[in-house]
């Protein structure tokens, strides 16, 4: 690659008309993770506004362990007798250097890339690019600088050195040593953490020891966390740059790898290597990659968003499917169910999945019932009957019969409807699950209307995994118990008045709050509804419930409606299911959609335009990734986690249906 090379085809390039408009480029996100949990993330301009911004965010102990190490590089460029500054910081009250407003072009793929004009350059500008390419399974990170013309580079690295949620300040017990070495230098500044080793091409390391005061993260402000870190920089490196030979600097904590060695044409050859890893059919393929890693224990996992989720069991099963119909390795698939099967217990999986030093917590009710839909879907795809027959239906039985007879949480089946029932007054066991204290904010306990619909399929399932496998005594057993949850939920959970389903039933009440967990009862394989009331639910949830960027969790006609996720952790946190938007939705409702009302002409129309105002937030926020959340009402800004799996899931899952059945009736 050189900095003549011609722009390519690439989607997600940012003009340098927003690229030096700095409140529009500073809320522009970029992420590169390396499939352990760790990664490197920040905006367009330059400028850190997350604690959770850093060219190396490493998981020491994957996908936990995190921690910021390189928090960002301030660079200078010695050209004709004048210096330019490219970085980017935002201190109180100033924005300090201004590097943005040299910025001619930002493009993601195959990495996050800056494009630079130095004008007055003897007459003409100096074009320089700067990339940054995280190393696959690698605690490490790459820095490469191109340029047109003759200069010299310095670059003072910028120091963090603590866990990913926190921030750091000046302190007496961060050491300054540093040890050259050939090729490098390396530095250990606090005892208990691995050393960081700058391996580069420069002409030489010049110590300079100092702290960055107040440095500031403006969105950890406008989430009401700690925004002010001071940073260390131990001194700069310097280098010379000339056409057609760019300057390198590698930053690792790989502590294994201290010893390597490194020089230009392995650096070419890095770099190659992921460009080719890289190279995906669409912008959501290379999105749903970015989730996928591999445990401490060698098992592969999922990411449930970055930057600061790790792998949770619902946000798994629920994604998996769409990592199957992106054609990526069904052994993986089937070695994620099997590690989710291994950690159950009393029936249930764990909410969240253990790392090398917690145990697991298995406060949730779906999780375990999504396991079904999930493996379902794999054996369909697989005709894996041999692991079904070893492993899934084994676990099947053995879960279905801990939720007869009841498990933690007082979860259990109510014997007098065959109704599933979960929860206490005090504990959130659905995807609903925000809590501020011991304020559950969206009580759910009783029979949600969602996880009836998942136990229903859970039978389905079970009887459809009998009959693959000629247990005729058990596909008769299951397939009568089915029944009766079906005909129990219809007589229980229909809401005549408002034509749509009940939200949660108990023995004294029934929840008529209008919230689109309704939609599961007609979006799962096996519908609970006839054509006529599916209809009308999913009527009641478009009109109430559906925008542009995913669905309502309540309708805004009600008292506790929240129009905006915004504020500290407790006003986000009271709002999280009050209103907020959550984009994952859209795959249950496009698939209760084309059940209601049939797949016809009109309904894939309907849904390719949902689809296609959708797409467009690919490049609202994280390039290339869906948000978790949006505020309830307009203009509906992302919040949450920038770049959430199931959102991104649940989009290609949707937009892989319309598109097969866009195709089947061309045909």
């Amino acid at each position: 690659m050189s900095v003549a090379d011609p722009p390519s085809e690439t989607p997600f390039v940012i003009p340098g008309s927003v690229c030096r408009d700095f409140e529009r480029a500073s809320r522009l996100e970029w992420l590169e993770t390396n499939h352990t949990g760790g990664f490197a993330m920040g905006t367009v301009a330059g400028v850190n506004t997350r604690r959770y911004h850093a060219l190396l965010i490493a998981a020491l102990d994957p996908p936990a362990g995190r921690f910021s190490i390189l928090s960002r590089v301030e660079e200078t460029v010695d050209a004709a007798g004048r210096t330019f500054a490219l970085a980017v910081s935002q201190y109180p009250g100033a924005v300090h250097p201004l590097g943005f407003e040299l910025l001619e072009e930002f493009r993601v793929e195959p990495f996050p890339t800056w494009s630079y004009r130095l004008d007055s350059f003897q007459g003409e500008s100096l074009q320089l690019r700067k990339t940054v390419c995280l190393l696959d399974r690698r605690q490490a990170v790459l820095l490469r600088y191109e340029a047109s013309q003759p200069c010299r580079l310095k670059i003072r690295p910028l120091l963090s050195f603590r866990d990913y949620h926190s921030v750091t300040h000046r302190n007496d017990a961060c050491s300054d040593f540093g040890q050259c070495r050939k090729g490098g230098v390396s530095f250990t500044p606090y005892p208990g953490l691995p050393a960081l080793t700058l391996f580069h091409n420069g002409t030489g390391f010049q110590p300079d020891f100092s702290w960055f005061m107040n440095n500031e993260y403006l969105r950890e402000l406008e989430r009401g966390l700690d925004f002010q870190e001071d940073l260390f920089s131990p001194g700069s490196l310097v280098f010379e740059l000339h056409p057609g030979h760019p300057a390198w600097l590698l930053a690792s904590v790989d502590g294994e790898h201290a010893d390597e060695q490194f020089d230009d044409l392995r650096i070419d050859a890095i770099l190659s290597d992921e460009a080719a890893r890289r190279t995906f059919r669409t912008p959501l393929h290379r999105a749903l990659d970015q989730f996928r890693f591999t445990r401490f224990d060698g098992r592969p996992s999922l990411i449930a968003g970055y930057p600061w989720f790790t792998d949770w069991s619902r946000d798994t099963l629920i994604s998996l499917p769409a990592l199957s119909i992106a054609g990526f390795s069904l052994a993986n698939i089937k070695a994620v169910l099997t590690m989710l099967l291994d950690q159950r217990s009393q029936g249930l999986l764990p909410n969240r999945f253990i790392d090398n030093q917690s145990t697991p917590e298995y406060n949730t009710v779906d999780a375990t019932l999504w396991f079904f839909i999930s493996a379902n879907d794999f054996i369909e795809r697989a005709h894996d009957h041999e692991f079904l027959r070893d492993v899934l239906y084994p676990a099947a039985l053995d879960i279905l019969d801990w939720h007869w007879r009841g498990t933690f949480y007082n979860i259990k089946v109510d014997p007098l409807d065959s109704l599933l029932s979960a929860g206490t007054s005090g504990t959130q066991l659905t995807w609903m699950d925000a809590r501020v204290g011991d304020y559950v904010v969206t009580p759910r306990a009783g029979k949600p209307v969602e996880i009836v619909a998942l136990w229903y399929n859970a039978l389905k399932i079970t009887s459809r995994w009998a009959e693959i496998l000629a247990l005729t005594a058990d596909f008769a057993k299951f397939s009568a118990q089915a029944g009766t949850v079906r005909a129990s939920f219809q007589e229980k959970f229909w809401n005549a008045d408002l034509g749509c389903l009940y939200d949660v039933v108990t023995p004294s009440s029934k929840e008529s709050s209008i919230r689109p967990n309704q939609l599961f009862a007609i979006a799962l394989p096996w519908p609970l509804l006839d054509a006529e009331r599916s209809r009308s639910v999913v009527e009641v949830v478009r009109r109430n419930l559906l925008t542009r960027v995913g669905l309502r969790t309540l309708a805004s006609s009600d008292p506790a409606y929240r129009p905006r996720f915004e504020g500290d952790m407790h006003a986000r946190d009271s709002a999280y299911h009050q209103g907020t938007v959550w984009p994952w939705l859209i795959g249950p409702f496009i698939s209760a959609y084309l059940f209601a009302f049939g797949e016809t002409a009109a309904s894939i129309e309907f849904c390719r335009q949902l689809l296609r105002g959708m797409e467009q937030e690919l490049a609202a926020c994280c390039l290339g990734s869906l948000s978790e959340v949006y505020d309830a009402s307009d203009p509906q800004k992302p919040g949450g986690c920038p770049a959430q799996l199931w959102s991104i899931a649940q989009l290609f899952i949707a937009q892989d249906r319309v598109n097969n059945l866009s195709a089947a009736q061309a045909e």
